[in-house]
């Protein structure tokens, strides 16, 4: 018996192993953001391989009887993805059960995995909303050792025979179902806090553009792009002028409330696929692929009165207006197109502001 126990805990070493893998490489690349039928594919592909992985490391109790803990996946994607992968999921557990043969034994093994998925189903559709991640779990588990535990005796046709392994399937099977829930639950809560933090260092606390360190790496990968392309990049950096009076006559929450409002005016309009950001203080940036220089200078000086003509409201009784002075670089035309337009920028200070250099 304690060899039956240690090939039920490789059962469960292999399931936690396989699912930290699969969470990993789903969070990276970003599974579950694609179109359903992707994840559909995916999911339901994965949990059946890992099923079939699981059936491999079954333990024979008769001469053509084995258990293992291949449900597991098909709850694990019920729970925590869809039905529809878990389905996907089920039917390749049982169609790689079938390669082993068919048999009363294999013929048990689909009405189990059938009656189990159907169970899931009605378990997450039915329990009240609001029932913990856990509770549905214990439901599920014990209603798959009750379907499990009444066909392998139906099927053997002794339960003295089988009764301690179905003691210590029930211990395996309660340990590594609850288990599993918590090591996906934790990945899945652990690989959202981590990305969250991610976009969180990359945007700009204030406005929600993007900030100086995403500004550099969206830059450069264009910049890249642009010369492997022999495409044009356009670069606009953008100040407000005078924004310390603002300051120090309003007070920094009105400053605060001028600088969200022009991230706005600059994110409305500039085209859709251009990428805006703040680089710091009051300067931000427009980075504009495949822009020739004529239409970035139009698109600057587009902005250039929007802001000029644009209420800042920076309380409920106190409107006001602002300027910006705006500097222009194109790819190829400079090749230090970063201090080219920074260059720009302070020409169209040092020439009166509210204007744009190019």
């Amino acid at each position: 018996m304690c060899r039956l126990f240690e090939k039920l805990f490789v059962n469960l070493c292999v399931l936690f192993t396989l699912i930290f893998v699969y969470v990993q490489l789903r969070s990276k690349f970003n599974i579950k953001l694609k179109k359903p039928t992707v994840s559909l594919v995916y999911d339901g592909i994965a949990g059946g391989v890992l099923g079939i992985v699981l059936m491999y490391f079954s333990i024979q109790v008769a001469d053509v009887t084995k258990v293992d803990l291949r449900y597991l996946p098909v709850m694990l994607i019920l729970l925590f993805i869809g039905t529809y992968p878990a389905l996907v999921c089920a039917v390749i557990i049982i169609i790689g059960r079938l390669s082993y043969g068919i048999n009363e034994s294999s013929i048990a093994s689909i009405v189990i995995m059938i009656l189990a998925f159907l169970a899931f189903v009605v378990i997450k559709n039915v329990t009240r909303e609001g029932t913990g991640l856990y509770s549905k779990s214990l439901y599920m588990i014990l209603t798959y050792n009750l379907i499990f535990s009444t066909i392998s005796v139906f099927i053997i046709g002794d339960f003295q025979r089988i009764h301690l392994l179905l003691i210590n399937f029930w211990c395996v099977s309660f340990i590594g179902g609850f288990v599993s829930v918590w090591f996906i639950d934790y990945q899945r809560k652990s690989n959202e806090l981590l990305k969250r933090y991610e976009e969180e260092a990359a945007i700009d606390f204030l406005t929600g553009l993007n900030n100086v360190r995403k500004f550099n790496q969206v830059w450069s990968t264009l910049l890249t792009n642009a010369k492997q392309k022999n495409e044009r990049l356009s670069l606009l950096i953008i100040d407000i002028d005078y924004f310390k009076s603002v300051n120090d006559t309003y007070g920094h929450p009105a400053g605060d409330k001028v600088l969200i409002e022009l991230g706005n005016v600059l994110t409305n309009t500039t085209r859709s696929f251009d990428v805006v950001s703040r680089n710091g203080g009051e300067e931000f940036s427009v980075i504009l692929p495949d822009c020739p220089n004529h239409q970035a200078v139009d698109i600057a000086e587009r902005i250039r009165k929007s802001v000029e003509s644009h209420l800042f409201e920076i309380s409920p009784t106190e409107i006001i207006q602002i300027t910006v002075s705006i500097g222009v670089a194109t790819y190829p035309i400079n090749e230090a197109i970063v201090d080219i337009a920074d260059q720009r920028l302070y020409e169209a200070k040092r020439l009166g502001r509210n204007r744009v250099c190019y």
